[in-house]
């Protein structure tokens, strides 16, 4: 987002639909409240009490897709691709997100063998120089439970690549670059856990 210009959330979501025009609404109120405080949580982004709890309705309603969001993210990120006209990077990368301090939370997987929390695999796409264009991808992942004893080679030999936890990186590599149009060019960039033979 270019400095001194504000971001067009309604544009950004033009495309999402959760079949419901009142929760599409309701959906960019949200993330328009959200952005303006990033750091600070839905309790504390909200003006009131009030709009914190349709926040947290609409977070539950069974219509509200998470994959609408990403797709919807997906066709706005490839538009200024598209727009952009030079070489783009698709870069990929996985985020820890620790939710140690959430003690009394029940039924949360894991990151790492012990910590609560969620591991992020996304592809972002950027223009050479640094320029955003967005989320080309997005999926989470948690362990259901710790490991106690470390898996021996032979098991990791035999067990198909569909149960391997870095399927869950090359599946986001297959959508956010399948989503790429013909025409755009795009460099497909990964740390070392792209280097996967399968």
């Amino acid at each position: 987002m270019a400095q001194g210009k504000s971001f067009d959330m309604e544009g950004e979501f033009a495309g999402v639909d959760f079949h419901s025009i009142r929760l599409e609404q309701r959906f960019v109120r949200s993330m328009e409240t959200l952005m303006r405080r990033p750091d600070k949580s839905i309790w504390e982004a909200g003006e009131n009490r009030a709009e914190a709890k349709s926040i947290y309705r609409m977070l539950g309603n069974g219509d509200f897709d998470r994959g609408e969001i990403i797709r919807a993210r997906r066709d706005a990120a490839i538009r200024r691709m598209a727009g952009y006209g030079g070489t783009s990077l698709a870069a990929r990368d996985t985020t820890g997100v620790n939710y140690d301090s959430h003690a009394k939370t029940e039924g949360m997987g894991r990151i790492g063998d012990k910590t609560p929390g969620v591991d992020v695999h996304s592809r972002l796409a950027a223009a050479a120089d640094g320029l955003v264009f967005g989320v080309l991808d997005q999926s989470g992942y948690n362990r259901a439970e710790t490991k106690d004893e470390p898996a021996s080679r032979e098991g990791e030999k035999v067990r198909p690549i569909e149960e391997e936890e870095g399927f869950r990186r090359t599946e986001t590599l297959e959508r956010g670059t399948a989503a790429i149009p013909e025409g755009v060019a795009a460099i497909a960039v990964c740390d070392r856990e792209g280097d996967m033979a399968d």
